[in-house]
């Protein structure tokens, strides 16, 4: 089978399988399913990304405001 599906993994551990997909694979509720875990993309956090990125820079707001990419 040929179906690929990208995922998010809730609080509790479980992924979601959209519902097209589970239409389309007729997948109901207590049926089994093998998982292939072939890459995991880690949620990266922007606050920890930054930290300490603007120290001894002044103002923080000015400084986005005026590096920002999206301006």
């Amino acid at each position: 089978m040929g179906t690929e599906v990208i995922g998010e993994v809730d609080s509790k551990g479980r992924i979601v399988i959209p519902a097209k997909i589970r239409n389309e694979l007729e997948i109901g509720t207590k049926d089994r399913v093998k998982i292939r875990i072939e890459d995991v993309e880690h949620r990266r956090s922007f606050i920890k990304e930054c930290k300490g990125a603007l120290k001894g820079a002044g103002d923080a707001v000015k400084l986005l405001h005026r590096e920002s990419p999206f301006r």
